[in-house]
C-alpha cells in the first residue's frame, strides 16, 4: 500500500496537471473562437469578389467553405458559361 505522504505528492500534482490542462484547453476555446470568426470574414469576401466577377445576370449557388466548385469544374461537369 502506497505511503500516505506518496499519495499526496501525486495528488498534489494531478492537481496541478489537472489545472494546466484546463487552462490549455481555454487557450484553444480561444483560438477556436478567433479562427472561425477569421474563416467568416475571408468566405464573406470570396463571396463578395466571386459576384464581383460574375457576368451580369448570372446567379451563382456555389459557397466560399470549400463545398462549392471553381469555374473550371463548373465547366467541366456541364453547368459553366
Amino acid at each position: 500500500m502506497p505511503q500516505p505522504q506518496n499519495v499526496q505528492t501525486r495528488l498534489s500534482e494531478l492537481r496541478q496537471e489537472y489545472r494546466l490542462g484546463e487552462e490549455q484547453l481555454g487557450h484553444l476555446v480561444r483560438n477556436e473562437a478567433e479562427l472561425r470568426e477569421t474563416l467568416l470574414r475571408i468566405s464573406g469576401a470570396v463571396q463578395v469578389l466571386e459576384e464581383m466577377t460574375r457576368p451580369d445576370g448570372e446567379s451563382g449557388n456555389g459557397s466560399p467553405d470549400g463545398a462549392r466548385q471553381d469555374a473550371s469544374t463548373e465547366a467541366r461537369a456541364g453547368r459553366g458559361s
